[in-house]
C-alpha cells in the first residue's frame, strides 16, 4: 500500500504550510500542483524543507480545464506507484491521530493478491462458503469549519446534520483507491469521482463513513494576501458564519501549534503565533469588517 497526498493549489499561502506539515508523517509523497498562484504559495511550499524528499512541486500547473487537471494529478500518482490518494486542499489541517488510524486501517486490510472489484460475495442465506467480504477502497471524513472566535469553536451548522447524512460537506471522501478511479469529466462546482461501474465515490458500498475521524477546514477564514485590483477586499472574502464550542473530541492539530510555521491573520487572532513586526494583533471580526 502506497498512499500518496495531492494538492492542487492556488492562492493558498495562509493555510499551505500547515495542510502539508499535518498530513506529511502520514503519507509517503506529498504532491503539490500549484495552479499558477500569484501570492506565496509556491515560495511558501518551495520553503519546507522539514519534509525533506517527500515533497514535489509542480509550478505552474495546469489550465483552465478542471477536469483535465484532475486527471493529470491522478496519473502522476500513479505513475510514482501510488495505491492510494489522500485529496488534500490547501486549506485542510488534520490531526495526527486520525490519519495514522487511516493509513493503518488501509495496511492490515491489504489482501495479496488483492480482493476482487467488485467483490465476490454470494448473499445466499445459510450457505458457510467464505466470501470476500468487506472492500475498503475509500474513507470519508468529517470536516469541522473552525469559527471565528477561537481554536476552541466551530460554526453552528456543524452540529445541525447527523452522522447518517453523508453528504458533502457533512464528510468529504479524502482517501481514494486508485482502483479504477476517474473524473466524472464534469468542470468544476459539478467535478467528482467515480470508480468501478462508473460509480460515485461518495455511492460506492466500498466507502467507510467514520463520523469519529475529522479535519479542521478553513474554508471560511483568510487563505490568502491576494485583493482585488484597485481594492483593498480580499479575492476571496472570508465569512463569518457563527461560532460555537467545538466538539469534544475535536483537538487542536499539532501543525497549528508549531512554532516554525509562517503563521496567519487566524493564527494572529487565536494568538497562537505573534503578528509581524508593526501589527498589531485584531480580532478576526475586525478584520474582516475593515475591509
Amino acid at each position: 500500500m502506497k498512499l500518496v497526498s495531492i494538492s492542487m493549489v492556488k492562492n493558498e499561502e495562509y493555510w499551505i504550510w500547515y495542510a502539508l506539515t499535518s498530513v506529511a508523517p502520514h503519507v509517503d509523497e506529498i504532491l503539490v500542483f500549484d495552479n499558477h498562484s500569484q501570492d506565496r504559495t509556491p515560495e511558501i511550499v518551495r520553503a519546507m524543507r522539514h519534509l525533506g524528499d517527500k515533497l514535489v512541486l509542480f509550478e505552474n500547473f495546469g489550465g483552465s480545464d478542471e477536469q483535465e487537471n484532475r486527471e493529470a494529478t491522478l496519473a502522476e500518482a500513479r505513475r510514482r506507484g501510488a495505491t492510494h490518494v489522500l485529496t488534500l486542499d490547501g486549506d485542510e489541517v488534520y490531526p495526527d491521530d486520525g490519519l495514522a488510524l487511516c493509513r493503518r486501517l488501509l495496511e492490515v486490510h491489504e489482501h495479496v493478491p488483492g480482493l476482487s472489484d467488485p467483490p465476490r460475495n454470494h448473499g445466499r442465506a445459510l450457505d458457510p462458503l467464505p466470501t470476500d467480504g468487506v472492500l475498503i477502497k475509500n474513507i470519508a471524513l468529517r470536516p469541522i469549519c473552525p469559527g471565528f472566535d477561537g481554536p476552541h469553536t466551530c460554526r453552528p451548522i456543524d452540529y445541525l446534520c447527523p452522522d447518517t447524512d453523508h453528504s458533502a460537506y457533512n464528510y468529504l471522501t479524502r482517501i481514494t483507491s486508485l482502483a479504477n478511479l476517474r473524473g466524472n469529466g464534469l468542470g468544476w462546482g459539478k467535478h467528482g469521482f467515480v470508480e468501478t461501474g462508473d460509480v460515485y465515490i461518495q455511492s460506492s458500498p466500498h466507502t467507510l463513513w467514520l463520523p469519529g475521524l475529522w479535519f479542521l477546514h478553513f474554508s471560511f477564514h483568510p487563505r490568502s494576501s491576494m485583493r482585488k485590483p484597485g481594492s483593498m477586499e480580499w479575492l476571496r472574502r472570508p465569512m463569518d458564519l457563527g461560532s460555537v464550542p467545538i466538539h469534544a473530541h475535536v483537538a487542536l492539530p499539532s501543525a497549528l501549534l508549531r512554532p516554525d510555521g509562517p503563521g496567519n491573520p487566524t493564527l494572529e487572532a487565536w494568538g497562537l503565533c505573534e503578528p509581524p513586526p508593526g501589527r498589531l494583533r485584531v480580532r478576526l471580526h475586525d478584520l474582516i469588517a475593515s475591509l
